[in-house]
């Protein structure tokens, strides 16, 4: 608060005094003991010769810039708790699930544990929640495949070792065979292994590049009826027990799927190569590709033994056969297995079923989405 001069004459106060001699008015800025400034002027009064001095006081002032300033604090420190808060509930709903899935991918790409648990975070739905669950699948389809491929190893270790311990076992023997008839037979056994060992060389070769090939191939319209079409002399050509092929030819343009020409044409020499193997002497082998509503059907029949139930999964699965005894060693046991991962690149589906009407055989169905759908 303001306090006065304790003598409050002229001299105390020096404005005054300098406006006595001055000719025009003179101000000064003083604070009062609390801080609170005021403002004093003095003018000379032509004519009279008295000096007329006026002051303010700006506590007004002072009071609006103290409250503004408290209402400032306030805001600023409403602020840093706002912000403290959300920091801390943005690290627990963003910062910290980023940070386990970065560790669970860390772990993964190490690949030291077989089983890295993956975040599946089902309460969210926002794009944490996606990311989360699809870096688990991914991680799942990624040990899924980790798998397959040992398995698929070890069945190649196992299937290769069949005929490398025959072949190693005749030519030992043909070292101390001197009739030329055991030669010969020997010499057969060796041929035989021989040819084995690369239809399986072969086979595991196509089965280990087909999922790379499909992923990257680019898929185009392909008239089924067209494909198969000039395929049936090339399969006529390989029965040698007179098995007849029976085709049912599509009206043209009905038939035409999304796919790869070259891996479509393996798919159906599969089949009907598995078809002509099970085929009695004189057997018939038909063949009928059909629009079934937005899908494509093709199905091979056979007139062999069939495939009972409990073997129609299996029977896709890579190295298994149910052949008999004297067509071991003749195939490799992929050719059904690389069929179905044709199929399912191509998004379709493989069936086995027992043939319409109660005839014998096998009826091998596949279908596929058509190009219009």
């Amino acid at each position: 608060m303001f306090a006065p001069p304790a003598v409050d004459t002229l001299s105390a106060w020096p404005e005054a005094v300098r406006a006595v001699t001055g000719s025009g008015p003179v101000t000064e800025l003083r604070r009062a003991p609390d801080g609170t400034a005021y403002i004093s002027t003095a003018v000379r009064i032509d004519g009279v010769g008295d000096v007329l001095l006026l002051t303010i006081n700006a506590r007004d002032i002072r009071r609006v810039v103290r409250a503004e300033r408290f209402s400032l604090a306030l805001i600023l420190l409403g602020t840093v708790i706002l912000s403290v808060l959300l920091s801390r509930f943005l690290a627990r709903t963003i910062a910290n699930p980023l940070r386990k899935l970065a560790l669970a991918a860390h772990r993964v790409r190490l690949g030291r544990a077989r089983e890295v648990d993956v975040p599946v975070l089902p309460a969210r739905r926002d794009e944490i929640g996606l990311l989360a669950r699809a870096l688990h699948d991914m991680t799942q389809s990624l040990r899924q495949r980790i798998d397959s491929t040992e398995a698929f190893a070890a069945d190649v270790t196992h299937e290769l070792k069949n005929p490398l311990a025959s072949l190693r076992s005749a030519v030992d023997t043909l070292e101390r065979i001197e009739n030329p008839a055991l030669r010969s037979q020997m010499l057969d056994v060796v041929r035989d292994d021989v040819a084995r060992l690369d239809r399986l060389v072969v086979d595991i070769a196509e089965a280990s590049r087909l999922d790379a090939e499909l992923s990257r191939a680019r898929f185009e319209p392909v008239d089924l009826g067209k494909l198969l079409e000039p395929m049936l002399p090339i399969w006529e050509s390989r029965s040698t027990n007179g098995v007849q092929i029976a085709f049912a030819r599509p009206r043209v343009g009905t038939a035409v799927v999304l796919g790869d020409e070259s891996r479509l044409a393996r798919l159906f020499d599969n089949l009907v190569d598995n078809a002509l193997s099970f085929s009695p002497p004189g057997g018939l082998v038909e063949i009928r590709a059909t629009a079934v509503g937005e899908d494509v059907l093709i199905s091979v029949e056979d007139e062999g033994p069939g495939v009972p139930p409990e073997a129609r999964e299996a029977i896709f699965n890579r190295f298994t056969s149910i052949r008999p005894d004297e067509d071991f060693g003749r195939h490799s046991g992929l050719g059904l297995a690389i069929a179905r991962a044709i199929v399912e690149g191509h998004g379709g589906r493989i069936e086995v079923e027992d043939r319409h009407e109660g005839r014998t055989g096998a009826r091998f169905v596949v279908r596929f989405p058509g190009a219009a759908a």
